[in-house]
């Protein structure tokens, strides 16, 4: 039997310290059945619960059934309202209960992780995004800066929540792959600041810029020009923007959207029949953002941020 080494020991002191977490009685019924610290993150974040809540009200599904990574990626799609995810609580609380019966801890974690790093949060408010958004359009590069408009939207909603819960638990959440980013650093992500508003809506569009490809280095005089007057906040977010994984930015989602965008488009358009909105097109200057921020502005009080 080996003794579990530093990094095992690491892994399993956080994830008890997450299952020691108090959990609320009002959270029960919006609990996935065996997602692991679904209860704790319910409880400990409005936003969270508020997420699962406007799934929820979409007629949104949840199916608990094995689910890799890839398969999340390849497999499921990202205009059904239906998520699969991988019911593995009480599988993790045992290794926790039981780490010194386990005879090679490092790949329980490695067999444990291959299926649970999907962030059903992230998940379920890209199903709640299509719906606030306007028709697309049906021109492949119109589309493409749509659903990376999109995408940064359900970003910036990933690092809201991880603000929400502080700079300490959301990285252990984040070390368990329950949640995709971390909180952040500065006084802006206060929701009482004055210029907390102004900060995520910098934050979106570092995000969309990185999405759309500019060059890292142009991203921050490119804030500065669109958000003159708050070099700090764009600073910040400039440097967080960039922390998004690059294996994400430059291969995964480009190579997503080139593989499906027709596909994209047949959803989104039956999505949206019937709207009397006309169809979103973003600017392709990215300097010449502006109006379109209205409905960053939307989504951000929608959920309350």
């Amino acid at each position: 039997m080996e003794s579990p080494t530093s990094d095992v020991k690491t892994y399993l002191n956080k994830a008890a310290k997450l299952f020691s977490l108090p959990v609320s009685k009002k959270v029960e019924k919006w609990i996935l059945f065996e997602f692991p610290f679904d209860s704790r993150l319910l409880s400990m974040s409005p936003l969270y619960l508020k997420s699962r809540k406007f799934y929820l009200e979409l007629g949104g599904r949840y199916y608990p059934r094995l689910c890799s990574t890839m398969r999340s990626l390849s497999a499921q799609d990202l205009f059904a309202d239906s998520i699969d995810y991988s019911p593995s609580e009480s599988e993790l609380i045992w290794f926790v209960e039981n780490r010194n019966d386990v005879s090679d801890p490092e790949k329980e974690i490695e067999s444990i992780t291959r299926f649970t790093e999907i962030s059903v949060f992230h998940e379920q408010n890209h199903r709640v995004i299509w719906r606030m958004l306007p028709p697309a359009p049906k021109e492949e590069n119109d589309l493409r800066r749509y659903l990376n408009f999109a995408e940064s939207l359900v970003v910036i909603l990933d690092l809201a929540l991880g603000d929400e819960l502080g700079l300490k638990y959301s990285q252990e959440f984040e070390s368990m792959r329950v949640i995709y980013r971390c909180g952040g650093r500065g006084p802006w992500i206060k929701k009482n600041h004055r210029q907390n508003r102004d900060y995520y809506l910098a934050l979106f569009l570092a995000t969309y810029y990185l999405l759309e490809m500019m060059n890292p280095e142009d991203i921050l005089p490119a804030m500065n020009y669109v958000f003159p007057g708050q070099k700090a906040i764009n600073k910040a977010v400039t440097d967080r923007s960039l922390e998004l994984s690059e294996l994400f930015t430059r291969i995964t989602n480009p190579q997503w959207q080139e593989r499906y965008w027709k596909q994209a488009s047949l959803k989104l358009t039956k999505m949206h029949r019937g709207s009397d909105q006309d169809e979103l097109y973003l600017p392709e200057d990215p300097l010449d953002f502006g109006d379109d921020l209205y409905l960053v502005n939307r989504v951000l009080d929608h959920y309350g941020i």
